[in-house]
């Protein structure tokens, strides 16, 4: 008996549930079709995707998608270009850019028409944090901003408790703490485990030198994590890289962890190194545009198996170990200058003076490969990241390590939700998935379609922040004339989308794929 009681209230209970009208599905803000869209997800691409309240509502196919069309949505009609999730500028010199461009506003502008939707300050001193701050608080940030306080800097902004480490408030938020652990190989700085091949004024057997002794940095490692801080180390040379990953043994460290701490540039690494860092759970922040501004001077400074092994995402990537891209390449001697863990001086300048055009100009018809897009002084180029991870080519036409090249879906992956996932973000962040932020850009080709010696040639036509355009460049085109009669019924057809009532799971706990 009791069991029919049981059985007999289930019935009720689902024909209640039946009777219930839920409605329909809300209407977008804004809805996407007739071009390609990549996810950086599964599935891989889409035709349609849909925006409501900042969010991916919905994302699939046309018909499913155009179920979530309302009287006063938008529909924007991609003609064949590429929409796919916004950039990040996984390091940057924020203050350097401000004061190359003489304000925030014009910062973030330039930062948008690369097609980054979220910006990582790497070397946040206390000036530079402050900046920041009033700006969010005043509501003039378009973009995330990420801080990453240096070392010298770092135990005052852990006492002021109006800033917590690890959230946003108004699109700022404090994401680790950082450390420079060495300089580079440009002015002989990097700390190698063996001597330069060449080393003009300095001394023999030169390898560079750490600029911080080992003690206060496994000092440093320790009292990071005891207060859950993720730590980002600039580190180029191999003896640095060793030098973290000891201290990484000395702390008991692990990828089961999940702690994600970071080796910026990781340039020069070895391939134990990586296996290494799979093992402890580090993730390298590669620099592969440094493998065309500074490639032919490595072979000549660390020698032909260190220079083209440099930025080894291909090694990284067999070894199903996450990496992120597009560090930015630091001004000339800034590290040997302040000890390393100073904010550099906003005014001193790349020492590359070629890096002055914006990357994503056209080349009048030239389509020789070896002619590479040139990055700005300070800015990151998205597209001299993607275009140099994929073809690897110093400025004089030299491939350095063939066998480190990768597709350039990984390229994508290295700048979206690898890079999201270096900060905890691959839960809102870095793919197309609904519930996800609709953080956008729209290429005017296809990566993944496009000559790989043409990368170069993709210029970013718009920017889009949580569903608003905050760099537009595209050709005003009427939206698409789409009869109402012509929808699915919203109550009648069931749609192959997901919406945003159902939010995906957070990804922390998982590495995204890179195959």
């Amino acid at each position: 008996m009791l069991a029919v009681f049981r059985f007999t209230c289930l019935l009720g209970f689902l024909a209640l549930l039946n009777a219930c009208d839920l409605g329909p599905s809300p209407d977008a803000d804004t809805i996407y079709l007739n071009g390609t869209i990549l996810t950086m997800a599964d599935p891989p691409t889409a035709n349609a995707l849909s925006v409501r309240d900042g969010k991916i509502q919905a994302i699939g196919t046309q018909d499913g998608v155009l179920r979530h069309k309302g009287n006063h949505t938008r529909v924007v009609d991609l003609n064949g270009q590429t929409l796919l999730p916004g950039f990040y500028a996984s390091h940057t010199l924020l203050a350097a850019e401000v004061a190359t461009l003489g304000s925030m506003e014009a910062a973030q502008n330039a930062f948008a028409s690369q097609g980054f939707t979220t910006v990582v300050d790497g070397y946040a001193d206390t000036a530079s944090v402050k900046q920041l701050q009033d700006a969010a608080l005043s509501d003039k940030l378009s973009l995330d901003f990420i801080a990453l306080p240096l070392y010298s800097d770092a135990e005052a902004l852990l006492k002021d408790k109006s800033w917590s480490f690890g959230s946003y408030r108004r699109r700022l938020k404090l994401g680790g703490v950082k450390l420079v652990l060495d300089g580079d190989s440009r002015d002989l700085s990097a700390w190698l485990a063996l001597p330069y091949h060449s080393a003009p004024g300095k001394p023999e057997n030169w390898r560079g030198e750490p600029l911080i002794p080992f003690s206060e940095l496994a000092a440093f490692y320790r009292q990071a994590i005891k207060r859950h801080l993720q730590v980002f180390t600039h580190a180029v040379g191999d003896a640095a890289i060793d030098a973290i990953i000891q201290v990484a043994y000395e702390v008991k460290l692990s990828a089961e962890q999940n702690q994600r701490h970071v080796v910026l540039f990781s340039r020069f690494m070895r391939r134990n190194q990586l296996e290494q860092f799979a093992k402890l759970g580090l993730i390298p922040c590669f620099n592969s545009s440094q493998i065309y501004l500074q490639g032919d001077a490595d072979l000549q400074y660390v020698g032909q198996a260190s220079g083209e092994f440099q930025s080894p995402m291909k090694s990284a990537q067999t070894l199903n170990l996450p990496f992120s891209n597009h560090c930015q390449l630091p001004p000339q001697s800034q590290d040997s200058t302040t000890n390393g863990n100073n904010p550099p001086d906003s005014n001193n300048s790349n020492s590359n003076s070629n890096s002055n055009s914006n990357s994503n100009s056209k080349s009048n018809g030239n389509n020789n490969s070896n002619n590479a897009p040139q990055s700005t002084e300070h800015l990151p180029s998205s597209l001299l990241a993607i275009w140099s991870s994929v073809n690897r080519l110093s400025q004089s036409g030299v491939i350095l390590g063939p066998d480190e090249r990768i597709d350039p879906d990984t390229a994508l992956k290295a700048l979206t939700i690898q890079a999201a996932y270096q900060f905890f973000e691959d839960d809102t962040k870095g793919s197309l998935s609904p519930g996800k932020l609709a953080d956008m850009v729209i290429l005017s080709d296809n990566p993944l379609t496009i000559a790989p010696g043409l990368l170069r040639e993709i210029r970013v036509l718009e920017t889009i922040k949580e569903g608003k355009t905050i760099f537009s460049q595209r050709t005003a085109a009427p939206a698409s004339a789409i009869s109402d009669t012509a929808l699915p019924a919203k109550d009648t057809e069931k749609a192959t989308e997901t919406d945003t009532s159902a939010p995906p799971e957070a990804g922390h706990g998982s590495i995204p794929p890179v195959n």
